[in-house]
């Protein structure tokens, strides 16, 4: 309706300038008439035109990103319809690239959150998209380097299986040599587009305890397998009734030795499954060290006679630190219990008590055979054993380290161990103060006094 407005007026003034030229006569008349001919002419060229060139004008934005570019000014006529559904394009297009646009930052949501690596794959094999913690997860990964970067050997051939077969698989992979030894479970799910998804999951600390755990079942059957043999054994024999009496106690003394070393296996593998259970949590109180460490040693006077062993206490009357007593006991019965056990006759046991500004140290010294160096990396997994007949021999169970390292842990402290072979081993467990709040003075100067 507006463009016929125009175009009418346009034609009222050149039918006017035809029948009244403003005064002109003659050529001059005629020429006045094909001047406003042709500027008519040109107005309304320029007019047709005018939608068109907003029609461009409205398409090279909508190229350019500018979806919220409209044809507003429709009028009825050729173009409305167009105009239209150029405008409806534009809007259902606008709205199309907003939702793919959120599902996109929702995507990269998820994929920063997750701990994973995942990757996806176009056709080609090139690497698309892919979560932040690959690179976290793999450092000489580079999206341009693509699989092979992620250095695990056998993933292309699992990817290329996946892909061709059109089946999701799943598998386990160790890092190669240039890898720090790590395990990921690996699983590759073809795409429509005949890409894929990789999902790679760290499941290193799994599978090591998966290995501890078989390795404990194992450990376990071969140390019970010995004493549950020579209790039949012992059985057996001491079911002749023609045994001479003096033979039947030795054999009752030996039946009983086994029943007590089964006990003790028992009762230790026991503590370690307590102090490996999340539930367990370390108690304060405030224990005095000196008083601690006095009821420890007699507590183990008796097998420290039997092995003429001697116990020392060095520790200072007014140390006290607040910490879980029974755990605490635990891992320093045990350091007292192995320095007597591996001792020499005529050696002895040495417990002391050291403050620090932020931390009191429990040092047990014992005068045995030591320890070499390529041992001290292992004492502390369990059942390991420096000298396993000896340690047998002993009554030793080959958890005590085991049990001192977990229970040091829970108190939060740490354990150390110096060794010289011939001369002796020291076990130091160190305690932080830091949550104490006492106000004992470090380096106080220590109490000696041999064990009652």
């Amino acid at each position: 309706m507006r463009y016929f407005r125009r175009y009418l007026v346009l034609i009222i003034a050149v039918i006017l300038l035809f029948l009244w030229p403003g005064g002109v006569e003659g050529p001059a008349a005629w020429l006045v008439r094909i001047l406003a001919v042709v500027a008519a002419a040109a107005i309304a060229t320029r007019w047709a035109v005018a939608p068109w060139k907003e029609f461009e004008v409205a398409a090279s934005r909508v190229q350019e990103g500018d979806f919220a570019a409209r044809l507003d000014d429709i009028s009825p006529g050729d173009l409305a319809l167009p105009s239209r559904t150029f405008n409806t394009m534009a809007q259902n297009l606008f709205i199309s690239l907003e939702l793919a646009h959120q599902r996109e930052q929702r995507l990269m949501a998820v994929l920063a959150a997750t701990d994973r690596a995942i990757l996806v794959l176009d056709r080609d094999g090139d690497v698309v998209l892919t979560s932040p913690v690959t690179f976290a997860l793999f450092p000489r990964f580079s999206e341009k380097g693509g699989v092979p970067s992620l250095a695990l050997p056998g993933l292309g051939q699992l990817i290329e299986d996946a892909t061709q077969n059109r089946e999701t698989r799943r598998k386990k992979f160790e890092e190669g040599e240039r890898g720090r030894g790590r395990v990921f479970v690996a699983q590759v799910t073809p795409l429509q587009n005949e890409g894929a998804v990789i999902y790679l999951r760290d499941i290193t600390q799994e599978a090591h305890l998966e290995r501890m755990k078989a390795d404990l079942v194992a450990n376990v059957s071969h140390e019970l397998r010995t004493p549950l043999t020579a209790l039949t054994s012992l059985s057996e024999t001491l079911a002749d009734d023609a045994l001479p009496p003096d033979r039947r106690a030795y054999f009752s003394q030996r039946l009983e030795h086994q029943i007590t070393r089964m006990k003790a296996l028992v009762d230790d593998l026991l503590s370690l499954s307590r102090l490996e259970a999340e539930e367990m949590a370390p108690k304060s109180e405030r224990v005095a060290l000196s008083a601690f460490c006095q009821d420890l040693v007699k507590s183990l006077q008796p097998l420290a006679e039997s092995a003429s062993v001697t116990l020392h206490v060095e520790c200072s009357g007014e140390a006290s630190v607040l910490t879980d007593r029974s755990l605490l006991e635990m891992a320093v019965r045990n350091l007292v219990d192995n320095g007597i056990r591996y001792n020499r006759p005529g050696g002895r046991v040495r417990l002391r008590c050291i403050q620090e500004d932020r931390s009191i140290n429990i040092l047990v010294e014992d005068t045995g055979e030591g320890i070499p160096n390529q041992h001290l990396t292992r004492i502390f997994e369990r059942f390991y054993r420096v000298d396993p007949h000896r340690s047998r021999e002993r009554g030793g169970t080959g958890l005590g380290l085991a049990i001192v390292k977990h229970a040091v842990n829970k108190l939060g402290g740490e354990v150390d161990v110096q060794s010289t072979v011939g001369k002796g081993t020291t076990f130091t467990v160190k305690i932080t103060r830091e949550q104490d709040g006492s106000e004992e003075t470090a380096g106080a100067a220590p109490f000696a006094g041999a064990a009652h």
